[in-house]
Order: C-alpha cells, then structure tokens, then sequence
C-alpha cells in the first residue's frame, strides 16, 4: 500500500513546486498590484532556403521572377548581339578596303597584316564596350578598371614593351623583308615572319630561330639579299712554290660560262694574305641571284680543289720549318737517342 501512494505522492510535490512561481505573482490583499515587466520580443530568425522552397507556392513564385527578369533582360541582350554583329561586318568591309589599298602602295606583307591586326583589335574592342553599355555595365569604371590594370601590366612586362617598340621600328625602318637571307647575331637565315613582338629565321638546318626585336634592333644585321648582286669569297691556298699566276688562270678557266655567276662584273683572283704554310688566294665571284650564295658557294670551293689538283698545283696543309743554327746540334741530339736506345 505505501508503495502504491509513493507515485502519488511525487506527482503532488511537483505540482507544488511548478504552482510556486504562479502564487507568487497573486496579489497580496491590501497592496496594489504589481505591473509585470515587459517581456523582450523574441527575435525572429532569418528563414532557412530549405524552409523557403517547402513552403507551398515557392517553386512557381521563383520561376515567374526569373521569367520575368529574362524578359526584361532579353531588350538588352538582343542590342548587345546587333553591336557584336555590326562590328564583325564593319570589320569585314574595313579589312578588305585597306588590304586592297595596301596592296596599291606596295607595303610588305608584315606591315600588311599587322596593321590588319590593329585594326581587328581597335574594332572588336569598341564593339565589347558598347556591348557591355547596353548590358547594363558602368561602363565608365570598367574602362578605369581597365587603365589600371594595363598601367599595371604595363610596369611588370617592360621587355615585352621594349619589344613592341623595337617591332615598330623594324617595320618602320625595314632594314630586311619576308624571304630576305640576313645574318643577325650570328645566326643565319631566311626571314619568315615579322611580328611586333619577335622576328623568325628558318636556318639553312631547316631550324626556326625566333628573335626578340629588341635584340634584333640592338645587333649588327646583315641582309645577303637587299642589293640585286652578291659577291661570293671562296679561298683558296698555295704553296709557296707554286705559280699564282698559273693558279689564276686555272680558277679563271673553271668558273668561265658557270650559270648562276653574273658575266658583269667578271669573276677574278686576288693574293688575300701571306700566310704562315700557303698563299691565300680569293676567288671573286657575283652572283645572278642572291639567294643561292650558300648552294654556290660549296659548288665553287669544291671546283677549285678539283682544278688546283688537274693543274698539279699543290693545296698545302699548315706545316712548320725548323732551322738550327748550329748543324751539329742535330747529330749530337741524334747520336744521344742512339746511345740511349742501345743501353736500354
């Protein structure tokens, strides 16, 4: 029985000790009573996205705002395309006028397609900016955006400036054209391409060599083809010995009726130096076209082998004469190193 009264008694003394706070809060008699004090507001809490798309209707109240905003947006977006159009059309008239003017005045191919170039650039460029106005940008602080970025850009890569500049120079002074044979920092080529950054050389190796304009306006240039006549230097060496002018007229008679060597002015045969074991002899020739110089060049030296050794003349290899002043100091030396052998 008691354990059966326990429970209820547990339930009644927590009843209690909840009613605690309401009795204090009755009016005692004989005293007004007391206002309550405000109680805070509770803080809403911001709406959760999950509870914002549970909410019924939410699915169908966004999609009517972005269809709405597409609609609003397509005016602008449509502008945008008629600008981009109309500068790609404007470009293709521009483009086919001035390569047509271009080729009146004779301009080199690479002023030719840079200028092409610049042209594209200038007009796309206009083109995005008032694609961009009609999109709704500022387009006034995305052109400051821009000036800053390029000012930037433009103090970090002073090399590449450097070489846009020398670039221009090239093609404003045009010390060699596309196809010309020039020897530039010791590399010899023909040019293939002019650009505002670097200038590329094809090597006789068929090797692309591709120079930066700012190290290409700073060294000694050598055009092989710019004067409509270039004339070769082939030594030639002979003994001392020998007859020079015998080996004249050999080298004469040899390159006499040769078909890519110019009749005026005629080829001839100079004494170039005294060397130390041979007479070096020049054989002097012009050629009708400049870019064959290295392909004629080996034919010539090779023909003069040929017929330095058909005239029995002789091509020495470099070689010392030693004389002593005393004739017996050889055969003391000599008869040492026979001593000397025989012991051992």
């Amino acid at each position: 029985m008691g354990t059966r009264r326990r429970p209820i008694l547990h339930a009644l003394a927590a009843l209690l000790f909840l009613a605690l706070p309401a009795v204090s809060q009755l009016p005692i008699p004989g005293k007004p009573a007391a206002s309550p004090a405000p109680h805070p507001a509770p803080v809403r809490s911001a709406p959760r996205l999950a509870q914002v798309l549970q909410q019924p209707g939410s699915w169908e109240h966004a999609a009517a705002r972005l269809r709405d905003r597409a609609i609003d947006f397509l005016p602008s977006l449509g502008a945008a395309l008629v600008v981009l159009i109309v500068a790609f059309l404007l470009y293709r008239v521009t483009a086919g006028i001035l390569r047509g003017l271009l080729r009146r005045t004779h301009a080199d191919s690479a002023v030719q397609d840079i200028v092409l170039r610049l042209v594209k650039f200038l007009v796309f460029a206009f083109a995005l900016v008032m694609a961009a106005g009609q999109l709704g940008f500022q387009v006034g602080s995305v052109l400051a955006g821009l000036g800053i970025v390029g000012l930037t850009v433009g103090l970090a890569a002073q090399d590449s400036l450097a070489n846009l500049v020398a670039g221009i120079t090239i093609l404003w002074d045009r010390p060699f054209h596309i196809g010309d044979n020039v020897t530039i920092a010791g590399t010899y080529g023909q040019v293939r391409q002019i650009g505002l950054r670097t200038t590329r050389l094809l090597t006789v190796d068929q090797v692309d060599a591709i120079l930066p304009n700012k190290m290409v306006i700073n060294e000694k240039i050598l055009n092989h083809t710019l004067t409509p006549q270039l004339r070769l230097n082939v030594p030639v060496g002979i003994g001392y010995d020998a007859d020079i002018g015998a080996a004249r007229q050999a080298l004469l008679a040899a390159v006499a009726g040769h078909p890519q060597l110019a009749e005026d002015p005629k080829p001839k045969v100079v004494v170039k130096e005294l060397g130390d074991s041979a007479v070096q002899l020049e054989l002097r020739a012009w050629l009708r076209d400049p870019h064959k110089e290295r392909e004629v060049f080996c034919e010539l030296l090779e023909l003069a082998k040929v017929t330095l050794d058909q005239a029995g003349i002789e091509m020495p290899f470099p070689q010392r004469t030693l004389h002593l002043a005393d004739p017996g100091a050889l055969e003391r030396l000599t008869g040492r190193s026979q001593e000397r052998g025989e012991t051992t």
